[in-house]
Order: C-alpha cells, then sequence, then structure tokens
C-alpha cells in the first residue's frame, strides 16, 4: 500500500521514541521491526525534511550495531549502507558509528563501511580512525579465505590514500599487511581468468606497490666506495684517474680481480648468487615471475601523480619491447635484426640462435638493486638502469649499434667477443636524442676484445659496438649492463638552469636596490625565462654542456669549480636577446611544445605555477610584454645577464643542486621500492 509523502515524517517522529526505549530495554521483538521500517523508510525519502529525520536515527545507530541481537545489528548495517548517499558526511563524521562498525566486523557491517567509502572524505575518517586499519588486518590474517568485502574494503583505503599516509600512517601495519597480501597475490595470479578475480589481482598489486614504495630500504650490504674499490682501484685517485682518462672518451677492460680487496669477494658474490642455477633455470625463473615495468615521465616527482598514470598495467605480464626483446643479428649484415616477439616460447628461439635481453633488472631482484643504487651514488645520478643478456653459443643478439649513454658490461657466464669501432661518433650523443647508426659502415678499424666471467667492460656514449658470444664456448653468455644515462637535470646545462634558478630566487628576496633595472615594465621572471632558453640555445650548440655534472659524486674533483666558471663565461659572451625572443615567438606561434620538453624539469625548481605551463608562461611573460618594447627588453636582459654572471655563487647553485637530486631519488627509488616487492611475491 502506497504512502503518502507527509505518512514518512509522521512515523518517523512516531517510532523514534520506541527505538531509543527499544534499544536501551532490549526488546528485540520490537527493536527488529522498527529498525526494519526505519530502513525501508530511508530508502524512500526524497525530500530535505524527510532526510532531516532520517539523520535524527543516526543518534541511535551506535546502540542498535551493539544490539545483542544479530538481526538488528545486520539492519541497523543495512540502514548506514542505505544512508550512506545522502547522509554519507554526517554518518562518516559520527565517531561512535564507524567504532560500532569496527568493532564487529560481520559482513553486514564490511558492506556496510563499503558502501560508505564511496566519499574521499568517508575513506580519510576511516583511515584515521585509530582502530581502522589494524582491526581490517588482523581479521584478514585470521582468514585464509578473506571475503570479497573485507579485501575490497583494505584495498579501497590504501589505494586511495596519499603517499603522506602512507609514510606515516601505515608505517607500523605496513610488514605485517605485506605478509600477508604476497601470498594472496600470487593465489590470484595462478587461480582464475575471472574479471572480479583479475580485477582484485590489479587492485592488490597496487596495494602491495604503494605499501613497499612508503617502506625504508634496506640498510645497503656495500658502499658506492666499497664498489669503486673493486672495479677502479682502492685509492680515491684510481677512480679520478678513471674519470680523467677514459670517461666519455675510451673503451676499457677490467680484468676479474686486477683490483683484488678484502671486499672484493663479498661484491662479488652478491652479483653471481642470483645465477648458482643453470642459465636455462634462471631465464626460465626470471620471465615466469617477471610483471611489466610500466614506464612513468622521468620528471614526475609526484608519487601520487605516478600511482594514477602506472595503477592499471601494475601486475601485468612482460611486454615486448618496454620489458624485452627477444632477437638476433646475421654475423654476415652486423645491422639487420631479426625480432621473435612470442615471451612464452622464449626456448625454442632460444635454441635457434636468438638471444634475451630483459630490462630493469634493478626492480626484479634483491640482488641486483643495491649495485644499481651504488652506481647512482659513484656518479651522482637519481638511478641507474640495469638490462640482463643471455645469447647462446655463437649468437649475436644486437645489431652494432652506438648508445646515447656509457655503459659498464659485467660478464656473470661464459665469454664473449666484443668489437668496438676506434672511432666514436663525431659528435658526443645526447640522452634520448635520436640514433642514427648509418655513420658505423663509414669507418674502419676496430677494438676486439675477450669478456670472460667476472670481467668488466666500460663504452662510453657515441661508441659503436657489437658482441657475439665466442662460438666454441661450451655454455651460454650471460651478462649484466649497467647504464649511466645523463638525464638534462644532471648535464652541467642542468647545473647552470639550477644556478640561475638560485640567483634568481636570490634576487626577489632582496629589499635594497643593489639590483633595480632601468625598465620596471619587465618583471624578472621575463628575463629569467629568456636567460634559461638562451642557456638552452647555446647549450644545443656546445658538446661541453652535455657532460655529466658531478658535483653530487661521492668523490671529490678538483675541476668542478673550475668547469663551472667556464660555461658561465660562456653564456655570458653567447647569450643573444634577439636569438631567444624569435625562438620562443617561433615555438609560441607554432604551438611546439615539444621544443621544450627537454625544459619540463624547471618546474621541479620553481615553486610557483609558471613552469607548469612553460608555453603559456612564455607567451604572458615573454612574447606578449615584450611586444613593440624589443629595444627596452634587450636592455634589460643584458644588464640582467650581466648580473647574474658575476654574481651567481657556484656553492649556492651546489646546494640546491644537491636538493633537487634528493628529490628525484626518492621518487626513483619509492618506484623501484615498489617493484621490487612485487617481484618477491615469488
Amino acid at each position: 500500500m502506497k504512502r503518502k509523502r507527509g505518512g514518512v515524517v509522521f512515523v518517523l517522529h512516531l517510532h523514534l521514541p520506541l527505538l531509543l526505549a527499544s534499544a536501551v530495554r532490549d526488546e528485540r521483538l520490537l527493536l527488529r521491526r522498527l529498525v526494519s521500517v526505519s530502513l525501508s523508510l530511508s530508502l524512500e525519502t526524497e525530500t530535505e525534511t524527510e532526510t532531516e529525520h532520517i539523520s535524527c536515527l543516526l543518534a541511535v545507530l551506535p546502540l542498535l550495531l551493539r544490539s545483542r541481537c544479530p538481526a538488528v545489528a545486520a539492519l541497523a548495517a543495512r540502514l548506514v549502507g542505505a544512508a550512506s548517499l545522502r547522509l554519507n558526511h554526517a554518518i562518516a563524521a559520527d565517531a561512535a558509528i564507524l567504532t560500532a562498525l569496527l568493532n564487529s566486523m560481520r559482513p553486514s557491517f564490511l558492506s556496510a563501511l563499503l558502501d560508505l567509502s564511496v566519499s574521499s572524505f568517508a575513506r580519510d575518517r576511516l583511515r584515521h580512525h585509530h582502530r581502522a586499519l589494524p582491526r581490517l588486518l588482523f581479521l584478514l590474517s585470521q582468514h585464509p579465505k578473506p571475503s570479497s568485502s573485507l579485501l575490497r574494503l583494505i584495498l579501497l583505503l590504501i589505494n586511495t590514500s596519499t603517499t603522506h599516509f602512507l609514510g606515516t600512517g601505515t608505517h607500523n601495519l605496513s610488514p605485517h599487511l605485506l605478509q600477508i597480501a604476497l601470498p594472496l597475490l600470487s593465489k590470484f595470479h595462478n587461480s582464475s581468468s575471472l574479471s572480479y578475480i583479475q580485477t582484485l589481482f590489479h587492485d592488490l598489486s597496487q596495494t602491495i606497490f604503494r605499501i613497499s614504495a612508503a617502506l625504508p630500504l634496506p640498510h645497503p650490504q656495500f658502499t658506492s666506495h666499497q664498489l669503486s674499490s673493486y672495479i677502479f682501484g682502492t685509492k680515491q685517485s684510481d677512480f679520478q684517474r678513471f674519470l680523467l682518462a677514459f670517461w666519455e672518451k675510451s673503451p676499457l677492460l677490467i680484468k676479474k680481480g686486477s683490483n683484488s680487496n678484502k671486499c672484493s669477494h663479498q661484491i662479488n658474490s652478491l652479483l653471481t648468487s642470483s645465477f648458482n642455477s643453470p642459465t636455462h633455470t634462471i631465464i626460465d625463473s626470471i620471465l615466469q615471475n617477471s610483471l611489466t615495468c610500466p614506464a612513468t615521465v622521468s620528471d614526475d616527482l609526484d608519487l601520487n601523480q605516478v600511482f594514477n598514470e602506472i595503477k592499471g598495467s601494475l601486475g601485468s605480464s612482460l611486454i615486448y619491447n618496454q620489458d624485452i626483446r627477444i632477437l638476433k643479428t646475421d654475423s654476415q649484415s652486423h645491422c639487420k635484426e631479426q625480432h621473435f616477439p612470442f615471451i612464452d616460447k622464449w626456448k625454442k628461439a632460444f635454441q635457434n640462435g636468438y638471444s634475451i635481453a630483459l630490462k630493469g633488472m634493478q626492480f626484479r631482484s634483491d640482488q641486483i638493486a643495491p649495485f644499481s643504487l651504488a652506481f647512482s651514488e659513484l656518479f651522482g645520478l637519481p638511478s641507474i638502469g640495469v638490462n640482463l643478456y643471455l645469447s647462446p653459443s655463437g649468437a649475436q643478439g644486437l645489431a652494432r649499434h652506438y648508445d646515447d649513454h656509457c655503459v659498464f658490461v659485467w660478464q656473470i657466464r661464459g665469454c664473449k667477443c666484443w668489437k668496438i669501432l676506434k672511432d666514436p661518433k663525431p659528435v658526443m650523443p645526447r640522452l634520448y636524442e635520436s640514433i642514427d647508426n648509418t655513420f658505423a659502415s663509414q669507418t674502419s678499424g676496430e677494438i676486439e676484445i675477450i669478456l670472460q666471467e667476472g670481467d668488466i667492460l666500460y663504452i662510453p656514449r657515441g661508441y659503436f659496438h657489437e658482441a657475439r658470444t665466442v662460438i666454441n664456448s661450451t655454455s651460454p653468455s650471460l651478462h649484466l649492463t649497467f647504464a649511466i644515462e645523463v638525464e638534462r637535470p644532471f648535464e652541467w646545462e642542468g647545473f647552470v638552469h639550477v644556478a640561475l634558478h638560485c640567483w634568481s630566487r636570490k634576487l626577489n628576496q632582496k629589499s635594497d636596490n643593489s639590483y633595480l633595472l632601468s625598465n620596471s615594465e619587465f618583471p624578472n621572471i621575463t628575463h629569467t625565462l629568456l636567460l634559461h632558453i638562451s642557456i638552452k640555445l647555446i647549450s644545443d650548440q656546445s658538446a661541453a654542456f652535455w657532460k655529466l655534472c658531478m658535483v653530487a659524486s661521492n668523490f671529490k674533483m678538483d675541476n668542478k669549480k673550475s668547469t663551472f666558471d667556464h660555461l658561465i663565461n660562456i653564456i655570458n659572451e653567447e647569450s643573444n636577446f634577439i636569438m631567444a625572443f624569435n625562438w620562443i615567438k617561433l615555438v609560441v606561434e607554432k604551438r611546439e611544445e615539444e621544443s621544450i620538453l627537454c625544459m619540463r624539469w624547471l618546474r621541479n625548481l620553481y615553486d610557483d605555477i609558471y613552469y607548469d605551463n612553460l608555453l603559456e608562461t612564455l607567451e604572458k611573460y615573454v612574447v606578449v610584454a615584450c611586444n613593440g618594447k624589443s629595444e627596452e627588453a634587450l636592455a634589460d636582459f643584458v644588464q640582467f645577464k650581466s648580473w647574474f654572471c658575476k654574481d651567481v655563487v657556484y656553492e649556492d647553485a651546489c646546494a640546491c643542486f644537491l636538493s633537487l637530486l634528493k628529490k628525484y631519488r626518492e621518487a626513483r627509488r619509492q618506484y623501484m621500492k615498489g617493484m621490487l616487492s612485487l617481484h618477491r611475491r615469488y
């Protein structure tokens, strides 16, 4: 029978006192019927008045949820779920209701909490409730087959949280959660192809990644100094000698044991311990248990944003080209690669002369990750990539090529013959710029090096090289490459940009008139932008700016300050307002955002919003501001540049550079910790 709308309000007024009395006296039958009526009425409420009266029922909900009558408590939980859309904020703000729901954790209570968690406010309230996550994790640990509602609720609370909460609010719970979650992940991965199981698998992968990313790194088993001693020699001058004589200049073979010391055996055994099994067994295990490592934008330092970018890929299988390549090169051509994109049939390909190239080993192996970290600290970089290469006897994987980064090749198993052309590219390549291997056919003369187990080969960027497993070798070749990739912020160009940022920030903080431009129409940001662009244009034409800035290296170098002074002199002499202004005008008119992508990282230096959308900022503060006033702008720019080149402080730039490096390292290592934990599930 239909009720009139006014009847709903009347019944609510009438039975609220009865609810209170029944709850106190525990009149179970009456209480059950009254809560049932409340539930049906809450589903019918439409007007604000009716909603207001339903909210009155919330006052007795803690009593009802704690009722000794299971049916009453279950109906009260359903009432919470039914009212969660309209009264979400009111219910979530009531600590007594949340506590009552968390105390019991019956299935109906879990469903009510899930319904309540549709809003970010409710999720925040639950996350910060002192009993919520400990209670949920305790329940999860007590059930070998946890309910879907319980698991979904935990995953929802973790996967919608911020990195700050993960680093503080779950710190004590994280190891316990991982201990429970990792076996579940492996179970879901192997159990079913049903869509809801796959959804749970990906959500659980994201939870494990998020929790692990917030945990501290384990204490390193060796330092960058010990790694340097093992490779280059025990004296600090040995590494300096390598930098002066070979770095970005010439290849170098480092024979196993040539720099023996007391930690040599420890370092070598740590690396080779990952590969003690037969080679086929090792690769089979790695490929079966490896997941894709989703690519991220290198300048995204906000892990919350990174989470959102990669969450759909976490837990997915290996992706050809992104994670792995299976390929071979004909012995006659040297330059034509054949690919075999069927990862599950790698053994067949391997028997037919194909090599396996697996990227991102620093994310897949707890034994290899410390080497990546030590190399990054040795060279003052945020991260170092590690690839694995397995080739059958007599086979060549990659064709003759050069890299846009320096590499250290560490031979783990078997022997490999490397051929390196004596003449590198005329101009040293820059990271991420297009590769042109045609120059290789125009040169003559090569160096041939046989790498045996434990040997290390350094190849500078720009040197053409190829490698083939020794034909008469009885075992396949397995080696790792450590890629020393110099990104724009960590070139000398990047350091000069950092120096300009430090100086301009100090300029903006000055209250005196020591830096007073003649034309006050142009804000300092106009000249700062023009000088940033001018530095970029000068750098594009000078390889001196592309070299690795080792200001953050653990080793002292005497020539860092002199290198900086030399580059500042170049900027002072060659900075050109007209060239920079015309370049900016062209980029703005044609909307060529790709031309300024290499400067996107500047937003990690500046706290303001100007560098978030560099194209719009250039248009507003340079093109529009200087339109029709080029002579005045030119005069001010020359003065601004002169002040910068005269007064910039190297030590200030060093401090700012180290702070920037710390941000990059933190972001990269959070990603590393998350991926290592996902691979640790096996």
